[in-house]
């Protein structure tokens, strides 16, 4: 096995629900990734706000605990400088921690040639200047730089725009419902549950972010919209993106929302007796063209598309110049740890590949001039 082949992963919010779900698929994957695509993924170190843990040889996915030292504030830049020190295998920061302190460092780490894969949409629902500038780094670094399960978890979105763009097919609009956290909790609305009861199951199955405050205000979604929006030719500002939150209590009221959960019960009880009186069922859907981004709940048709979806399951409309009438339709999964865990793993695969290139083209060229 070449040596180039060995990828040291820096894992952050490695005990996180996403960040330990990861570290479980790695763990299954590791030997098959090694023997089947020649990658010798090692988990070189994991951080959290709790603590770091790092071994020259890689740490067990499974057992953090015996290796790890109390968080200290310099911890993190402690461990790239030793993952990235000279003659250290390629490094891939895999962020899993939601911090926008870590994306501030984004553009650091891939001018230094680090590798990111980010669950953490804070850095490209950003300004649009920040957006730009990673992609611009890392572009000119030749450094990956992937961040697939931002919008649609393990759903190939982004990739597809991406595609799109550079066929020169121009995206005339986007529609989707991009949360699958709150589409559990329409799912089990309209199958009868409390809005209260349908929130805590929501929690419980680690479907909604650590504050669920984010999900209830359409900040999360609008987040997605924002990196959808990009990913797809919109350049669009989150100040412009058009907002009805999904719970107004929630919005006015951040810091004993939960304290007005009853009147939200109340509410919604009312809201789907009149939505199925109607044959309706309320969707919260994000949309984008070239006149306005907009995320809000909308009443549509029982058989729409939007309408249908199993709980928990996000759907997107893409419609192009090339195609209106019968527009790109993707779907799946859009919420839950093991799903985002799973995105993760198959960005940290595409990333670690383009790295593994990369060392070997750079020890071709060091043989040659020698």
């Amino acid at each position: 096995m070449l040596h180039d082949s060995r990828i040291d992963l820096l894992l952050l919010g490695a005990r996180g629900r996403v960040g330990s779900a990861f570290r479980e698929r790695l763990a299954a994957r590791q030997a098959a990734l090694r023997r089947e695509a020649g990658l010798d993924l090692r988990l070189r170190a994991a951080w959290d706000r709790r603590g770091l843990a790092e071994a020259s040889e890689g740490l067990p996915p499974l057992a953090l605990e015996a290796h790890l030292d109390v968080f200290d504030a310099t911890a993190l830049e402690a461990a790239i400088a030793v993952v990235t020190a000279p003659g250290s295998a390629p490094c891939l920061l895999i962020d899993c921690s939601a911090c926008p302190a870590v994306a501030d460092r984004y553009p650091d780490w891939l001018a230094r040639g680090i590798g990111i894969v980010t669950a953490n949409k804070g850095a490209n629902a950003r300004e649009l200047d920040f957006y730009r500038r990673l992609g611009r780094i890392a572009r000119q670094t030749g450094t990956p730089y992937r961040f697939e399960t931002t919008v649609g978890a393990a759903i190939p979105l982004l990739g597809p725009l991406r595609d799109l763009a550079l066929r020169g097919e121009r995206v005339r609009a986007v529609q989707g419902v991009l949360s699958g956290s709150l589409g559990f909790l329409l799912e089990r609305l309209h199958a009868g549950a409390a809005f209260s009861t349908a929130l805590a199951e929501a929690e419980r199955l680690g479907y909604t972010e650590p504050d669920p405050g984010e999900d209830l205000r359409a900040a999360d979604l609008v987040r997605k919209l924002l990196v959808l929006a990009r990913e797809a030719g919109f350049g669009i500002e989150a100040g412009a993106v058009e907002v009805t939150p999904f719970s107004a209590a929630a919005a006015a009221h951040r810091a004993d929302w939960r304290e007005r959960l009853a009147a939200e019960d109340a509410l919604w009880a009312q809201r789907i007796a009149a939505a199925r009186a109607a044959g309706q069922r309320w969707v919260m859907l994000a949309e984008v063209d070239a006149d306005a981004a907009r995320v809000g709940l909308r009443l549509l048709p029982q058989d729409h598309p939007f309408a249908r979806l199993p709980a928990g399951q996000n759907l997107v409309r893409i419609e192009t110049e090339l195609q209106q009438e019968r527009p790109l339709w993707l779907g799946g999964p859009g919420a839950g740890p093991a799903v985002t865990a799973a995105g993760l793993l198959s960005d940290v695969i595409a990333a670690a590949e383009a790295l593994a290139g990369r060392a070997q083209a750079e020890s071709k060229r060091r043989s040659v001039a020698a």
